[in-house]
């Protein structure tokens, strides 16, 4: 057996840890916008759904630079407006994901070296991402601050977010409001350097049954079908 005791490690190799074992993980593709209305993007895969009502997400977005000690331009940005947009990351934005998670100097967008789109979101400031079929606009509802205050891969803030709004294409979901997982074919995160794609066979349906019909069947679910 191996034992990894993180007492004995850095907050890099724990967190490296972590992000290696707790897989897949979904990547919001946050946008949001600076003073000057300059627009940052950025990916982040500490991220879950939390709850219905009200619809609510939670992301952890780094507090502090890997490269020198100051904000992170997503946090900045979102902390002084309350508002960001999670971009649901899929298979047309997988090679350009890396680079969105450059550390970009302040003020500089990534959509200018990525050639990434925006779109108008409908009810808060930051745009939406053309190229993502679905986007998540939200406003902050909670921050909870984490780890040790001025030290990389510690410094994080996690922010529970309300969503107010959700847009997406129409390729992506039917009428009846049936999103369909083949078409939105989205990435996800796996121990780096590596991603995951949900498409094709990667995809596959389990039933799921009350209990009281699992005490019918015998506790045998697999007679139902």
């Amino acid at each position: 057996m191996i034992v990894f005791d993180p007492a004995g490690h850095g907050p890099a190799k724990c967190q490296g840890m972590l992000s290696s074992l707790i897989v897949p993980r979904p990547i919001a593709m946050i946008t949001t916008a600076d003073e000057d209305g300059t627009v940052n993007v950025a990916p982040y895969s500490y991220f879950m759904p939390v709850t219905g009502e009200p619809p609510l997400l939670a992301v952890t977005i780094g507090g502090r630079r890997e490269s020198e000690p100051s904000q992170k331009d997503t946090w900045r940005n979102a902390s002084r407006t309350g508002e960001l947009v999670v971009n649901v990351t899929t298979e047309a934005m997988r090679d350009k994901i890396e680079m969105a998670a450059m550390e970009f100097p302040a003020g500089v967008s990534e959509l200018d070296a990525i050639g990434w789109h925006t779109t108008p979101s409908v009810k808060v400031t930051p745009p939406s991402l053309a190229e993502s079929p679905a986007h998540l606009e939200c406003r902050i509802h909670e921050v909870l601050d984490l780890g040790t205050t001025g030290v990389a891969y510690s410094t994080v803030h996690l922010v529970v977010c309300e969503v107010v709004c959700i847009t997406m294409d129409e390729s992506i979901c039917s009428p009846e409001l049936r999103v369909d997982p083949h078409a939105l074919a989205p990435v996800g995160r796996m121990p780096f350097p590596y991603f995951v794609q949900a498409k094709g066979d990667s995809i596959f349906e389990l039933e799921r049954i009350s209990f009281a019909e699992y005490q019918t069947l015998g506790a045998h679910p697999s007679e139902a079908s």
